[in-house]
């Protein structure tokens, strides 16, 4: 159960959190996904032209992919609850929990350089993407190794 809850914990703070500071340049995660939400409760199964998550840069893009990532990675992990399948689907979990990772890490390299803001400046949503997405991870290698138990 807790892999079915922990990518979908993700994929909500990702999508509800702030990442950039305010003002001018903030950014939310709903920025990036919701293009992407949007096709796909039309069921146009893409992630590519319009249904692509938005955003400047890689990193503002991964966070489109980490809610899409949790939210493909919790409706998984219910198939998951078939005895061979569970193993199975922890890979699915795991990679979920690795872009959550990769995009808060790619936030947070906003501390660094000659431009570099204060811990402070950044937002909520990406040190909370980084802490779920790596029990998220941990849960995955934990399915990897009991399965369903």
């Amino acid at each position: 159960m807790v892999r079915i809850f922990l990518p979908l914990i993700m994929a909500v703070v990702a999508f509800l959190g702030p990442w950039l500071p305010s003002g001018d340049g903030a950014f939310m995660g709903s920025d990036s996904a919701n293009a992407t939400i949007d096709c796909f409760l039309d069921l146009e199964l893409s992630v590519t032209g319009a249904c692509a998550p938005a955003g400047s840069n890689l990193g503002q893009q991964l966070v489109g992919y980490t809610v899409l990532g949790g939210a493909a990675a919790a409706v998984l992990s219910i198939v998951g609850l078939l005895p061979f399948i569970g193993r199975l689907t922890s890979i699915g979990v795991i990679g979920a929990g690795a872009v959550g990772v990769v995009a808060s890490v790619m936030a947070l390299l906003a501390l660094t350089g000659p431009n570099a803001l204060g811990f402070t400046d950044i937002g909520w949503g990406a040190y909370a993407t980084l802490a779920v997405g790596l029990i998220t991870m941990w849960s995955g290698l934990d399915g990897m190794r009991h399965g369903n138990e």
